[in-house]
Formats: C-alpha cells, structure tokens, sequence
C-alpha cells in the first residue's frame, strides 16, 4: 500500500516572538509535568469530569439569577424543585474527592504494572486502600463535609503518598502471603497484597493520631491551617497586601486542586465581610466608603467567570487558540463561565495542575486586583457597595453593583487585559498539546505498521499508555465516522506503466480526516479497525465507494483495461460472503470483473491452512485478479505463490526506497523479477520518487510504479484528469500531453 510521504511541521524557531515562544515553551514544560505523578493525577481530574459537569449544571440551574426563570421552575416543579438539584451536586461535587482519590491511585498502578508487567497489582486493591488511607486523614466531626470539593488538595496527596507506599510494600518479600488455589488468580493476587494494604492504612491512621496529639487537630485541618498562617498572624499590612496576598495563595490552592475560596471562607468573613459592613456603616452616615477591597470588589472586578478570571481565558481560547478539543471544550464552558460556574474549564482543561497555565492563572487575577483598586482609589469607578448573587454575570454584576455604568466598563477593560495575559500561554498550550499529539500519532503508526500484537491480539486497543488512549479515542470515533461518513473518503495514487508513459490503475486509499487529530495514516485506520472489529464494515464502505468512482471514470471514457485495486484485510477474508458482496457491488455499478483488482493487506500472516485461503481462491474464480502488498518484507514469503492464486505482487518500499544506492536492493528484485517472470505474475514497485529508481528497475524488467515520482494520492476528479492526461486524452478537447513526474 503507498501512501504519501510524512511531511510533519517542524518546530517553530527563529528569531523575535518565535523565540520567545521557544522559551516559553520550555519554561512550561518541566520534565516534572509529565511524569508518571502528574500524569495520573491529571488523569484522575479527567475521570472525574462527569461528577464535575453535573455539579456545575445544578449549581448554575439552581442559582441562575434570573427572577421570570425562578418562578418558572417553582411553577413548573413545585417550591421543592431545588432538592433535586441538591442531590446531583451532593453526588458530584458532595464526594468529589472519593472518585478523585481513587482515580489517581488507579493511574499510578497502571503505570507501576506497565514499567513491572512480571508483578502485576490490581488497581481496585490499590485504589480501595487509598480511599480507607484519605479517611483516616479527615477530622471526625466533619467527615462528611472534607468527601467534596473541600478535600480535593489532602485527597490527591493522601492517594499519591498511600499507592507509592503500598506498591513500595507489596514488593517486600515476606509481607508476600504466597497462596494459590486451584485456578482462583484472584484469591492468591489479593492474599499477596493483603499484609501491604493492611499497613498502609495502619500507617495513615497512626500519622494523623499523632498530629493530633502533637496540634490537637486532624492532618486535614493542619494542612489548611498552614495556608491560613500568614493571615493569622497578621503579617499583612494593610488591605492592598491582605487583597493581593488572599488572591494569590486562593489561586495557588485552586491550582493543585483545592478549593480556595472554600478554604479561606473564615478570612472572607473576618477580614473581606468585615471590610464590606464597614463600608455600608459609612454609607448610612453620609461618608465615603473606608473600604476598597471587600468581597463584593473580588466577586466583581476579579473573579470573573470563576477562579483565575476564567472568562478571560475562555475568550483568549476563542481568539486565538487552534485546537479543537480545547475550542469545544470552551464552547461547553462559555455559558456556565458566564454565571461563574467555571469548574469545567478548570478540570477539563485542565488548569489544575497544568504547569502551563500557573503563571497566567495567578498573574490575572493579581493584575485585575490592581487594576481596579487603582481606578477605584483615583475615582474612575465607584466602588461595589450592592449586594449581588455570585452567579451574577460580568458587565450586569459591575453594573448593579456599583450602579455605575463605570463599573461595567471597568469590568470590560479587566476582561481585555486578563484575555491578552492569558492569550501567549494558550498559544504554548497549543503547541505542546500538538507536539505530544504528533508524537503519540508517531508511536501509533509505526505500532500500527508493525507485526507486533499485544496478549490479546490487538496493536493498539488494549496499551495502558498514552498510544493507547490515542487508540481509543481514534476507534471510537472512527466508527461514528463511518455510520454517519464525517471526515470519511478515498484518494487514489496511480500506477504508471513507464516505459509506455501510460496510466495504467490506480490504488484506492482509505482517508480519515479527525476534527480534532487531523489526517490519520492509513496504517492506524486498519489497526484499529482491525482491533475493534469493524474492519468488514470500512472494508465494504471502501468497496462501494471505489467502484462507484470507477463507474464514473468508465462514464468519462476510461478504458476497460484500467484497473482499480481495492484492498482487503486477512479480517475480511475470514467472512464467507465476501465474494457475493463483491460480485453484488460491480453489478450494483455495471463494472466488469478486469476493472476491479483485489489487494491483500497483511497485518497478520498468511495462513495457507487458514479458511480465508478458500475465500481467497473463490474471489479468484470469480474473475478478480489478487495482488499480494508489501512483498519480499514483513509476513510476505515465497509460500504465498504455491498455495495462493497471486496476479501481482507489489515489492515492498523497504527494497524499491534503496535500490538505487543499496546492491542487496538489486539482487533481491532481481531473484523477484526472475520468479515472476516465470510465474506469468505482474510486478508493481510501490514508493518511487527518483529518476534513479525508475532507471534501475527499469533495467531489472519492472516497468509498473506507483509513487510520488509520477503523482501522489489524489481526489477522485484530479485522478481521472491525471489519467486522461498521461494516457493521451483530455476530457474537453480530446487531445491532452503526457506529463512525466507530474507532482499533482
């Protein structure tokens, strides 16, 4: 199968923004970030999303501040209709940390498993004895409020430190309780753990015991107590320091996945609540408002959209961002963001824990601080004294709340400079994003072009790593593709005969193009079909379309004896009704059988012993001529021509890319050439893109090429001018030029 050259973009460089984005990039990307800790614990934040987009949507639909949509809903379902959304935030955002803790242990033991595949340990083991791990951790007079949101940051840590401890002790040899029972893997697995499990909690119990007794409270309550430190000792001069100090340490919180504004809920209410009933005392006198930073001043002018002024980087994503998983991720978000719900963004994204958004995540909402105690302190803007809901929307919310039409131009001009600070990171964020998808795409294709299979037979499906995920992702949506035919198609690369300067078929070639990954090889394509058992179904999608192409070529004047090549997977050679589909599928167009050739793809070998050899000789009896890719490499072999009915073989890139400059090269077309000629067997060389190439085969007797010497993969309209063009004709004139290495 030839398929077009990888012409991948390279890395930006050069000089002025492409440099600074260079070092950019390589600040963003400390190896720390993507090591196996930092891995599971993002994709933990990933396995949570469901339980996050739930409780966002029955934050938002509970707290939308809109009257007419309130007295609806209470029309609608009663003056009760908000217990309903009560119970989807309580099992989502209510045990968020659960699902949390147990995802990224689970992460970690795949990653164990895969670096010692000969000591395997079972995640859900691992996983229950992180979660009894976290438990010990939690004061017990407020167990159940530390399962959500408030939880998260002591969840992950507790969940990475208990997994690197079990697995650490499930390798000591004595602690091993070796028992095994006749064909139960699971009872001798678990007894094995038993003794590290048992420990690792033992251990966490008797940690927070003794932080008890040393502090009087929980290692939960100690951690959130360090945070509040600096404020309790009353380190902070004056409220610019105390605004600029809560905002930064609020936004590292919610970085490694705590919930700031929940964490200092005391600050906020003895200092900020303060601040805001001092003002309104003022205001009752007749005097200016003492106060410029208060709660309502952050709600307002700098948690726009959420932590991080999230809507700020909603928009830098629609402005500038090229990736379509983050546009439609923000697309999903937009609406929430605008009430202040923005807990999809953050773990969706993510931010949390994403090294490449800490800088403008806590540098926005520190610059939105100044900026508007800057306006506010010189009489740009008045401040906030009103009292809003927090799901109030920006613009409305700078509006009402100061009852200015300052303060919503206030809020515009925070929202244009947050969106420009954040606007450079999404950039990098993009370009790594691409960097690691290209290169995941890389390790994918050449495993996809490989022999190798996994345990279970498969390439790719069933990979714990990164490749694998890919696999996944591709395959699922692969096969809405092909039920709905989005981003689906074929293109065809000639097969020239060059030393008649004519076009002689013409190979059809899967095409795929994601909305999201871009164009996928056609190697992948197979693999994963392969994998995920709808090869047939592609199979017969590429069928019907290439000789409904075919068709449409014989309509425009090419000849009978231009054949189409349609490949066929040793998957679907194992289907008896294979050779009806085919003969269906040329009566369907008014095709003859020497218009249509069949060209086995290997991805496995050839089994002469096999059912799909009877299939392949009843294709054969039909009238279609069989060709054999990639041969003299990989599972191709000389058995094929004794037991297979072969009318071609393709020599495979391996021998034609070097024959001009390697003499093993030569002799081994040589032997193939001697073999076929006396076979009666035709030749077609894949992958010739030199002059030098075509004058040595030509000298060897091969006289058939297909490669980017003569034209790449093209559209089915470009393909029949091509063809009608080297082979003497023109469709409007009827007289045309031949166009040797014609680069179409």
């Amino acid at each position: 199968m030839s398929e077009p050259r990888n012409d991948l973009p390279q890395t930006w460089s050069g000089q002025g923004i492409g440099w600074i984005m260079d070092k950019l990039f390589a600040l963003a990307t400390p190896a720390w970030a993507y090591g196996p800790t930092m891995q599971a614990v993002r994709n933990g934040f990933l396995l949570c999303l469901p339980l996050v987009v739930a409780g966002a949507l029955a934050v938002l639909m509970s707290n939308l501040p809109v009257q007419v949509y309130q007295d609806a809903m209470r029309t609608l379902f009663g003056a009760q209709w908000k217990q309903f959304l009560g119970l989807v935030w309580q099992g989502s955002f209510g045990i968020l940390s659960l699902p949390m803790v147990f995802g990224v242990c689970c992460n970690l033991v795949l990653d164990h498993n895969q670096r010692r595949p000969l000591a395997p340990v079972n995640p859900v083991t691992a996983g229950i004895v992180a979660l009894a791990s976290f438990a010990v951790l939690l004061p017990s007079d407020d167990f159940v409020a530390q399962l959500g949101v408030p939880g998260l940051f002591v969840g992950i840590l507790a969940s990475v430190t208990a997994t690197r401890i079990f697995l650490r002790l499930v390798r000591v040899r004595f602690l091993q309780m070796r028992i095994y029972p006749d064909g139960i893997v699971q009872v001798s697995q678990a007894f094995s753990c038993l003794a590290a499990g048992v420990l690792t909690v033992m251990l966490f119990a008797g940690v927070n015991l003794g932080a008890r007794a040393l502090t009087g409270v929980s290692v939960h309550e100690c951690i959130h107590g360090l945070l509040l430190f600096p404020f309790r000792l009353d380190m902070l001069q004056n409220m610019l320091d105390t605004g600029i100090a809560y905002v930064f340490i609020t936004h590292v919180c919610w970085f490694f996945g705590l919930h700031g504004t929940n964490v200092f809920d005391p600050l906020t209410r003895d200092i900020f609540e303060a601040a805001t009933q001092g003002n309104l005392a003022a205001q009752a006198q007749g005097l200016p408002p003492p106060h410029i930073i208060t709660k309502h001043f952050l709600d307002t002018f700098v948690f726009m959209g959420g932590a991080g002024a999230s809507v700020c980087l909603l928009l830098a994503i629609f402005a500038i961002s090229r990736d379509g998983g983050n546009r439609r991720l923000a697309r999903v978000s937009l609406v929430p963001g605008m009430f202040n719900i923005n807990e999809i963004v953050l773990f969706g994204l993510p931010i949390v824990l994403n090294p490449i958004y800490f800088i403008p995540f806590l540098l926005v909402p520190m610059a939105l601080t100044l900026t508007s105690f800057t306006a506010i302190r010189y009489g740009l803007a008045p401040p906030p004294l009103t009292a809003l809901d927090w799901t109030t929307p920006p613009l409305l919310g700078g509006y009402f709340s100061t009852g200015h039409i300052a303060g919503s131009l206030l809020q515009i001009f925070n929202i244009i400079l947050g969106t420009l600070i954040y606007m450079p990171f999404v950039s990098v964020s993009d370009r790594i994003k691409e960097e690691r998808q290209k290169r995941a795409k890389r390790d994918l294709l050449e495993i996809a072009c490989s022999n190798a299979v996994g345990p279970s037979g498969k390439k790719c499906l069933d990979r714990d790593d990164e490749v694998g995920a890919l696999a996944r992702i591709l395959a699922r949506d692969l096969e809405v593709a092909l039920k709905t035919g989005a981003g689906v198609y074929l293109e065809y690369q000639p097969q020239v005969d060059g030393s008649a300067g004519r076009v002689v078929g013409a190979e059809a070639l899967v095409r795929w193009r994601h909305p999201v990954y871009g164009l996928i090889p056609a190697p992948i394509i197979v693999a994963i079909s392969e994998d995920a058992d709808f090869m047939r179904d592609l199979g017969f999608r590429v069928l019907n379309e290439a000789c409904a192409e075919r068709a449409r070529w014989h309509a425009a004047g090419l000849d009978t004896c231009f054949k189409m090549a349609v490949n066929v997977s040793i998957r679907q050679l194992d289907d008896v009704t294979l050779p009806g589909r085919l003969a269906q599928c040329l009566e369907k167009h008014g095709l003859t059988r020497k218009m249509i050739g069949i060209e086995v793809t290997e991805s496995t070998a050839l089994d002469p012993d096999a059912p799909h050899n009877l299939i392949l000789g009843q294709i054969h009896d039909l009238g279609f001529s069989i060709s054999i890719d990639d041969f003299g490499m990989g599972h191709s072999s000389l058995v094929y021509l004794k037991y297979f009915p072969v009318d071609t073989l393709k020599i495979d890139k391996a021998l034609s890319k070097d024959v001009a400059s390697s003499q093993i090269c030569v002799e081994i077309i040589a032997t193939i050439v001697d073999l076929c000629r006396a076979l009666d067997t035709r030749i077609v060389v894949e992958f010739v893109e030199t002059q030098e190439q075509i004058d040595v085969l030509d000298r060897l007797g091969c006289h058939i090429f297909q490669g980017y010497f003569y034209s790449p993969p093209l559209p089915g309209e470009k393909m029949l001018e091509y063809a009608l063009r080297m082979n003497g004709r023109s469709r409007d004139s009827g007289d045309g030029e031949r166009q040797d290495g014609a680069r179409a």
